[in-house]
């Protein structure tokens, strides 16, 4: 069995017999609402792997899910997900035409063609932080063929309870796929943060998920480790926020891995690099990555990108009000359905004037208090918001791409408070 690595998340599992599955293909720059692009470049389009057998999609996110890509292969392709109550992933691709999707229930093992596969779903709410609803759409995969093993986990991250089940259930793993990266607007979106608070969050963060992922490795004992999934820069008017993200590349996780564990075999993909899961060789010499190039790419070419909602008409503000207020009903009733309630304010601001508190309930005013309030206030270009409302652009997504500035007092993270805000749609 061979892997071939693309890029984030997206590779290409290969059997002894010649079958293809494709993971979690996003092939084309401008995700999150248009601001997540490849480091390095794709040279590789949806064109060159159009004779893969099947493709897995372990979650809805566009940066494994991203339906722009997906489109350039023939609905017949068989499109392995998992199984789940409600399913937004299958609705989804139901609803742009797929005919050939299998459903893998959880912890159950199927076979395709040659491959023996297992799906799993969330195996935590959250790895870091409390919370009643957290993770609801991840999943990871372990695929077998000949006698090996990987286990793709991508952003379903295991806990070490989880990694040694999947020991003891499949014995060596022989490739473990595992995330190293916090993605999302935090902290370089956080403007309650000065830069260096930031600097050093985004480095506390890092370390933190360096740290979790040694855990893991001491559990799971795999014959080697691929750092995996989460890898982007910012493009577009979002892209000064790139030196705060609570990401980096896999070449400076390989280092600290390996600082922390010098006895692990860390494995180096680029784009078109072809593993060996055997002999745990790659197909052609490993090439570092250059900041410096990195850092020219984006400035010259990434940061003049543009977003589609900035080509949108403005909306008007006493629409979008009465709008807001109908959207952040229903919001607080679908929270309730899945248990969330929280009292933190809500605040959106998107015009600098009006500042909308969503939360606990529907209010405008002009002043809050800093001091006294647990509060989170959002700042948004209007278009933005009108699109959110429309479900024509999705909120996590928004956030996860950095379109959203945030304020928060005190500086504590709520998970559910953010996954509640994901409901805020007519």
């Amino acid at each position: 069995m061979h892997f071939t690595f693309i890029a984030n998340a997206c590779g290409i599992f290969t059997g002894s017999e010649g079958t293809k599955v494709l993971c979690d293909p996003w092939l084309i720059d401008g995700v999150f609402e248009g601001s997540w692009c490849h480091y390095p470049p794709l040279s590789i389009s949806p064109q060159d792997l159009e004779n893969v057998d099947a493709i897995y999609i372990s979650h809805i996110h566009p940066d494994h899910f991203d339906q722009r890509s997906l489109k350039f292969f023939d609905v017949t392709i068989p499109i392995l997900i998992l199984k789940r109550k409600r399913n937004f992933l299958l609705e989804r691709l139901n609803s742009l035409g797929y005919l050939n999707i299998f459903e893998f229930e959880d912890g159950t093992t199927e076979s395709f063609r040659e491959f023996r596969i297992t799906m799993f779903a969330p195996f935590t709410k959250h790895n870091f932080h409390d919370a009643e609803f957290g993770n609801i759409i991840d999943s990871a995969m372990v695929i077998e063929c000949g006698g090996l093993t990987a286990f793709n986990a991508n952003d379903n991250t295991p806990t070490p309870e989880a990694c040694n089940h999947l020991r003891n259930r499949f014995g060596t793993i022989d490739l473990a796929m595992l995330n190293y990266n916090a993605a999302g607007p935090y902290p370089s979106c956080f403007s309650n943060l000065t830069d260096l608070e930031k600097e050093s969050e985004h480095h506390r963060i890092l370390n933190r998920n360096f740290d979790y992922m040694c855990k893991l490795l001491a559990v799971l004992s795999p014959r080697a480790v691929l750092p995996f999934a989460g890898a982007y820069v910012i493009g577009g008017p979002q892209a000064y926020k790139n030196n705060y993200l609570g990401t980096t590349n896999w070449d400076v996780c390989a280092a600290e891995v390996l600082a922390r564990r010098p006895e692990e075999r860390v494995c180096l993909l680029r784009e078109g690099d072809t593993l060996d899961i055997l002999s745990l060789t790659n197909d052609k010499p490993y090439e570092p990555i250059d900041l410096d190039s990195q850092a020219k790419y984006i400035d010259l070419v990434l940061k003049e990108l543009r977003y589609e909602w900035e080509f949108d008409d403005a909306p008007l503000i006493a629409e979008l009000l009465v709008d807001l207020e109908i959207a952040s009903s229903r919001m607080l009733s679908r929270g309730k359905k899945f248990g969330i309630s929280v009292q933190t304010k809500v605040v959106l601001n998107f015009d600098g004037k009006n500042n909308v508190a969503i939360t606990p309930q529907f209010e405008i005013s002009s002043n809050y208090r800093l001091d006294s309030e647990h509060i989170l206030i959002c700042s948004l270009n209007p278009k933005l918001l009108r699109r959110i409302l429309d479900r024509k652009a999705n909120w996590n997504n928004a956030e996860i791409g950095c379109h959203i500035d945030f304020f928060r007092s005190p500086n504590e993270y709520e998970p559910d408070l953010h996954t509640l805000l994901q409901f805020l749609h007519l």
